[in-house]
């Protein structure tokens, strides 16, 4: 019995933390074209390993993942090449926005303006 409290605790606990699939940036992220979609997800999680003051939300990647799967969307792995092209692409537009490539200032200002890509990073603490 106290196991399953627990257990329905740390759910409300992840749930609360995490950003869900209806979030308006999630649903735009996986209206996206196969590549750009991961392309996105690739360059937050970088850029969350740089910055130390954010984290990537790896259950919600993984939640995409699976509902990109369900209905019937390209995988990773079928557009790896154009993924790698458009990551590329997405990198070099930050730092021209952002004027550098200083990880903690990007995701500072792509979570303030919300964009798709940001449901995908959190702050810590």
């Amino acid at each position: 019995m106290r196991a399953g409290v627990a257990l329905l605790a740390l759910g409300a606990l992840a749930a609360c933390s995490s950003p869900n699939m209806g979030d308006p940036r999630a649903q735009a992220l996986l209206a996206m074209p196969a590549p750009q979609h991961y392309a996105e997800r690739q360059v937050a999680r970088e850029l969350a390993g740089q910055c130390l003051a954010y984290a990537y939300d790896e259950q919600l990647g993984d939640a995409m993942s699976e509902a990109r799967l369900r209905s019937g969307g390209q995988v990773y792995l079928q557009v790896k090449g154009a993924t790698d092209v458009e990551a590329d692409i997405k990198r070099r537009s930050l730092v021209a926005r952002y004027a550098g490539n200083d990880a903690c200032r990007i995701l500072d200002g792509e979570t303030a303006a919300q964009t798709p890509m940001s449901v995908m990073v959190r702050k810590r603490g």
